[in-house]
């Protein structure tokens, strides 16, 4: 195994409530038939991927504490381990309404805001449950209160203590993400343009700003791309995957997150890049399957994962 142990670091992570109606339009009052809660948050995702696998992990998350009782209810009976930092206010919510013709609406709350407290807290978190060999999968926007310095003296204590890091946020710039060097990155397109600072036309200009990261000292580029694939880089071999065409898709919320899980079993599997490629390929596809943001069914992403295929550009 690559790795003896594994982390995933969440400080903002979202309770996902779909609800869904019969008629969806404004004016009235509005009955909800049925309700999803899932307990989210990209690196809660990761978390939630890996232990339906069984790969051993420990979700660290930091979270407001008033409304985090049912949260954390839905990771236990999940089973996935959790470490708890709570700080004041309300955990964050993210509230779809979907209708009957797949119309839907997002409403997010806001999170609360960090304090120095709670930054404290989990630099000594850090300290007790990182080893040699561990890898923190650092995901998801940075909350207020997190300044791009806290941002990068988080991930430096990481990679002092002794860890590699797994990076899957919007809130990294280039220059941060050179100073963190991460074992992995995974930007989707929009979040790529938005590294390199300009739109993406065509395959070729999305190699060149993955070859661009990988240049920065990244060991392992993994760009989701939608119902396109996903495309693989570390500067020196580059390769792209194909993804069958899904007859019915019930959920995109959380593609991203299955496949760069995908991606860490591949690597806990000692699969090479090709094969890691073709297996994150087949979990963020597989995703696109199950409500909300539940874990890709192991039916699924095998099914899926002998149709992707995968060639080197």
């Amino acid at each position: 195994m690559l790795f003896k142990k594994i982390i995933t670091l969440s400080l903002n992570p979202v309770a996902d409530i779909t609800c869904y109606v019969e008629n969806f339009e404004p004016g009235g009052d509005i009955m909800v038939e049925s309700e999803l809660y899932d307990a989210a948050g990209k690196a809660v995702d990761v978390s939630r991927v890996l232990q339906s696998y069984g790969i051993a992990n420990t979700a660290l998350i930091v979270a407001g504490e008033e409304n985090s009782k049912r949260y954390f209810n839905r990771l236990k009976d999940e089973n996935v381990s959790t470490r708890v930092i709570y700080t004041e206010g309300r955990l964050r919510e993210s509230i779809n309404i979907v209708d009957p013709k797949g119309r839907s609406v997002r409403l997010v709350r806001k999170s609360p805001r960090l304090t120095s407290r709670a930054i404290n807290e989990l630099e000594i978190a850090l300290s007790e449950e990182i080893e040699p060999a561990t890898l923190v999968v650092v995901a998801g926007a940075m909350p207020e209160g997190v300044t791009d310095d806290i941002f990068c003296e988080i991930c430096s204590f990481i990679r002092e203590n002794g860890g590699s890091i797994a990076l899957d946020t919007k809130s990294a710039t280039l220059e941060n993400i050179a100073k963190i060097q991460p074992w992995v990155i995974k930007p989707n397109y929009a979040e790529l343009c938005a590294l390199v600072g300009h739109e993406l036309n065509g395959l070729e200009e999305v190699v060149c700003a993955a070859k661009r990261l990988a240049g920065l000292g990244i060991r392992h580029v993994l760009v989701s791309l939608s119902a396109e694939g996903a495309l693989y880089t570390d500067g020196e071999v580059t390769y792209k995957a194909d993804v069958p065409e899904l007859s019915e898709i019930k959920s995109t919320i959380g593609a991203g997150d299955a496949a760069l899980a995908g991606f860490i079993i591949a690597h806990d599997y000692k699969y090479d890049l090709k094969r890691s490629l073709q297996l994150a390929a087949a979990f963020g596809t597989a995703s696109c399957l199950v409500e909300g943001t539940n874990p890709p069914r192991r039916i699924s992403v095998a099914m899926i994962n002998n149709q992707v295929k995968v060639y080197e550009i």
